[in-house]
């Protein structure tokens, strides 16, 4: 692995380590929510709840299972899978502070043992070829350096027969240069077309199961977000400093507008020919 590489791996860590005290507003979470529609009243994490299971329940575990969780963030989205089954999960986050929050989630849980967090680079697991039944990338994919190295790597250590399941930002509505510019000041890597992450997925030599475009059932999570934290604003300033919040409710209003009219979302189940 060259320098440049590590370089990028310890910046996008040190991103997540940096902003981590954005997923307790999320309840643990780094993901959207989910919304039927525009007379959908559902709260905010119980949309991201929702979003999770609708996810959950394309991975189709069963008792016994093996379940690796790539880019697994804080941990509850594992935790609640794990819930909600009596599958092995292995979650892996290049950051040592998700990775802390979530063994502290763990173990308050009650799945220490069944649900487990390690640190680990997506761009090379540590596990060996076929080892899991099925892999989860829940909104972690849009952080890749190189995505089709994670694909070739979730390919290698996924058992022939087993299923991958993703979720990846889209691009639904043309992107110019300057929204493009925001994305990336925001840390976010702008997204190709709906169907770049179908061919991506077929490239890397899985067989797609089933692709649905979400962007209408998602776009409520970013000014919900960014609602969230003003309202708490005073007592996550007193817990991580009102700069560095301050400095988050300011910058977030120019991303929003792109977030909310032009970012949508897909969601991938494939798997692993024979």
């Amino acid at each position: 692995m060259s320098t440049r590489e590590l370089t990028e791996i310890d910046e996008v860590a040190e991103i997540y380590d940096d902003g981590a005290w954005a997923v307790e507003v999320l309840g643990g979470n780094i993901h959207f929510g989910w919304w039927e529609g525009d007379d959908d009243r559902t709260p905010f994490l119980e949309a991201i709840n929702r979003f999770t299971d609708i996810v959950g329940d394309r991975l189709a575990l069963r008792p016994g299972e093996r379940l690796l969780d790539v880019g697994c963030g804080a941990g509850e989205p594992a935790i609640r899978l794990g819930q909600r089954s009596d599958a092995d999960i292995t979650g892996i986050t290049n950051s040592s502070e998700h990775l802390k929050r979530a063994r502290e989630r763990v173990n308050e849980s009650g799945l220490r043992g069944q649900v487990r967090f390690e640190l680990g680079d997506a761009a090379a697991l540590s596990y060996p070829d076929a080892s899991f039944d099925k892999v989860l990338a829940f909104e972690s994919l849009v952080h890749a350096q190189d995505r089709r190295q994670w694909l070739a790597e979730i390919h290698r250590v996924l058992r022939p027969g087993g299923r991958l399941v993703l979720t990846d930002l889209a691009e639904d509505a043309p992107l110019t240069e300057r929204d493009r510019q925001i994305l990336t000041d925001f840390t976010l890597a702008p997204p190709g077309p709906p169907m770049a992450a179908f061919d991506l997925v077929r490239d890397a030599g899985f067989v797609v199961d089933e692709f649905l475009s979400c962007g209408d059932k998602i776009s409520r999570s970013f000014p919900a977000y960014h609602e969230r934290v003003r309202q708490r604003r005073d007592t996550l300033a007193a817990a991580h400093g009102a700069e560095k919040i301050d400095a988050f409710l300011a910058e977030m209003p120019t991303v929003l507008d792109v977030l909310r009219t032009k970012v949508g979302c897909v969601v991938i189940a494939a798997h692993r020919p024979h």
